[in-house]
C-alpha cells in the first residue's frame, strides 16, 4: 500500500482514539499528528515518505564530502610537494568520488537517529532515545522485516507508552500503537492490491499474512 494510504489511515487512526477519548481540539491535532507519523512508521526500513521527511538529502552529503576534496586536491598542489603531494591528491579524489557509490539515503537515515540519540542523551529523554535506536536499527533491516512485525509493533508501542508518560498527552499511546499497527495490516496480502504481505511473528515464524 502506498504511503499516502498509510498516511490517512493512521491519521483516521489518531483521530478515532481523540474522539473516543473526547478530547479537546489541540489534544486532537496532536493526536492526529502522532496517528499520521505511527502510520508511516514501519517503512522506515525503506526510503518511504517519513523516512525522506526526517533525514536530509543524501546529496548534500556528498556535496560536502566532493568540496572538502576538491580543496584537499588545490591545497595540495599549492601547498604541498612530494609524496605527501600525492597522498593529498589521492585523498581528495576519493573524497569527489567514493561518497557517490556508498552513500546511500539509508546512510542518512542512520546519520539522523544518531543525532536524535545524541540529543536525547544530552537532554535526557528517554522516549527520544529510544525512538533513535528504533530508526538506527530501521537503517539496517531489509524492507518489510522486523518493523512489520509484531516485535517491531510492541517496541514502537514502548516508545509511545514513554512518551506518553512524559508529555501527559492523553492518548498519545493508543493513537500511535493503533496506528502502527494499522499499517502492518494494511499491508497484509488478504487485500487485493498488495501482491505481498507481511510475517507477523518473524523471526519465528517466517508465514507471509
Amino acid at each position: 500500500m502506498k504511503g499516502s494510504a498509510h498516511l490517512v489511515i493512521g491519521g483516521a487512526s489518531g483521530l478515532g482514539t481523540a474522539v473516543y477519548l473526547h478530547t479537546d481540539p489541540l489534544t486532537t491535532a496532536a493526536l492526529i499528528g502522532i496517528g499520521a507519523i505511527a502510520g508511516l512508521a514501519p517503512d522506515l526500513d525503506v526510503n518511504g515518505k517519513l523516512s525522506n521527511r526526517i533525514t536530509i538529502s543524501k546529496k548534500w552529503l556528498i556535496l560536502f564530502f566532493a568540496a572538502a576534496g576538491l580543496l584537499l586536491v588545490g591545497y595540495s598542489y599549492i601547498s604541498l610537494e612530494g609524496f605527501v603531494q600525492s597522498a593529498g591528491f589521492t585523498v581528495g579524489l576519493c573524497l569527489t568520488v567514493l561518497p557517490r557509490l556508498f552513500i546511500k539515503q539509508r546512510t542518512m537515515l542512520f546519520i539522523t537517529g544518531a543525532a536524535l540519540a545524541a540529543a536525547a542523551w544530552y537532554t535526557d529523554v528517554f522516549w527520544l532515545l529510544l525512538l533513535s535506536v528504533f530508526i538506527i536499527a530501521s537503517s539496517f533491516l531489509s524492507h518489510r522485516s522486523l518493523t512489520h512485525s509484531l516485535i517491531g509493533a510492541a517496541c514502537f508501542a514502548g516508545i509511545a507508552w514513554e512518551f506518553q508518560q512524559s508529555t501527559h498527552l492523553e492518548g498519545s499511546f493508543a493513537a500511535a500503537s493503533i496506528a502502527y499497527l494499522s499499517h502492518l495490516v494494511a499491508d497484509m496480502k488478504v487485500w487485493p492490491a498488495n501482491k505481498r504481505g507481511i510475517r507477523w511473528f518473524q523471526p519465528l515464524f517466517n508465514k507471509e499474512f
